[in-house]
């Protein structure tokens, strides 16, 4: 975690020093992330298992930090952590089998589009960079696999300084890498998608 934010600041430094004039926007969000599926447990290291794994739905938090490049173009530099937990659905008439927990951290940097007038400014957005993903078992370590994101919503300003974002963003994460098993080494192919609603309070400067 900490190579992570010590890659997001190599970015963001350059980019500051550059920045046109316009406001650096701080925004803490909480969210809720809609589930997801891994195409079988075995690939995250549970080989009694052949079923499609589903990444469960659950609450987010994390942070967003806009630097101005121009009076519409924003970097924008992302974290956010997801505690989550994998489950294997057996079908209508079993009940979901719990395999228990995981944490999802993604570590993104990317650019904002943003347009209007005033008080209201819809915007898009784009990221790459990685996903940690941290399964609670001892068997398995944390991995780091590739990532992107693609969103858009409407940021609504009270004030110079404060205001609030609303925001719906899709998360991609490439499983195309190995998840370490303390025995043996477990494949992993294919793509976690997911998505995400969230909120979070703007504050300028």
């Amino acid at each position: 975690m900490r190579r992570a934010l010590l890659a997001l600041l190599f970015i963001a430094v350059p980019a500051a020093a550059f920045a046109q004039p316009g406001q650096f926007e701080i925004t803490p969000t909480v969210g809720y992330r809609f589930a997801g599926e891994i195409e079988n447990a075995g690939d995250i290291g549970f080989p009694d298992f052949d079923q499609d794994v589903e990444v469960d739905e659950s609450a987010t938090f994390g942070i967003i930090f806009d630097i101005p490049l121009t009076p519409n173009w924003r970097l924008e530099l992302m974290a956010n952590r997801q505690d989550t937990g994998f489950s294997v659905d057996e079908g209508l008439f079993s009940p979901a089998e719990d395999l228990g927990d995981v944490s999802i951290d993604f570590f993104q940097a990317g650019f904002l589009y943003q347009w209007g007038l005033g008080q209201v400014n819809p915007f898009i957005v784009g990221t790459l960079g990685l996903a940690r993903v941290t399964p609670d078992f001892p068997e398995l370590d944390a991995e780091n696999y590739f990532s992107g994101t693609l969103g858009g919503g409407v940021k609504v300003f009270f004030s110079e300084n404060v205001g609030l974002r609303f925001e719906g963003r899709g998360y991609w994460t490439n499983l195309d890498t190995d998840f370490d098993e303390r025995y043996d080494r477990y494949d992993s192919e294919g793509d976690l998608v997911q998505g995400e609603a969230s909120a979070g309070l703007i504050i300028a400067f």
